[in-house]
């Protein structure tokens, strides 16, 4: 009979999604992945298996903080409008420029699993949803033109916050992300 965990899952996915959200997946050492979660290598390969299999875990812990993000006060532009405006300070307040786990994960994708891969690709097809469905509020509350383009918006938006997320990655001034969000907002197709 096996002794029970001594640990929670969950809070030991939180501590591993800490590390790769800064150092990226292939910067994350194990010795790195021990020293935040505190756990012997015995016991991350039992509850987890191997390295994949952690930083799965601690991305599925992220993408539920990224949903928390997402706007249910609002629909419309003024969702898509308070979704940029928070990820441009998040992106830009951030004084470790971690960025986007999900951006930073799709650009390590040669250092995933397939499985790896398409969870992330999951998660910016979200982002494409979401602003896709925030569109169609837009589109059914006479805020837009009549002539626009859903599709190609919610690709456009989908692009430019990717962008934000990345301009924080990469540690641009903060001047710059907001110009970024601020141009992405004022070339919307207003009714």
């Amino acid at each position: 009979m096996s002794r029970p965990r001594a640990f929670d899952i969950d809070t030991v996915a939180e501590q591993a999604m800490l590390v790769f959200w800064k150092s990226g997946y292939a910067g994350a050492s194990m010795a790195d992945l021990y020293a935040a979660t505190g756990l012997k290598p015995g016991s991350v390969y039992a509850a987890f298996g191997d390295k994949e299999r952690l930083f799965q875990a601690a991305f599925q812990a992220y993408a539920a903080h990224f949903r928390a993000t997402l706007p249910t006060e609002t629909i419309g532009l003024a969702a898509i409008e308070a979704w940029i405006d928070l990820q441009a300070d998040l992106s830009s307040q951030d004084p470790e420029r971690k960025g986007c786990l999900i951006v930073n994960t799709v650009s390590e994708r040669q250092a995933h699993t397939p499985e790896t891969q398409a969870m992330a690709q999951a998660r910016l097809d979200e982002i494409g949803a979401f602003f896709r469905i925030a569109l169609d509020q837009a589109a059914s509350g006479g805020e837009l033109s009549a002539t626009t383009d859903l599709d190609l918006w919610a690709d456009s938006l989908t692009g430019a916050v990717v962008s934000i997320m990345t301009l924080g990655r990469a540690g641009a001034k903060e001047r710059t992300i907001r110009n970024v969000a601020k141009a992405t907002l004022a070339a919307l197709p207003r009714a």
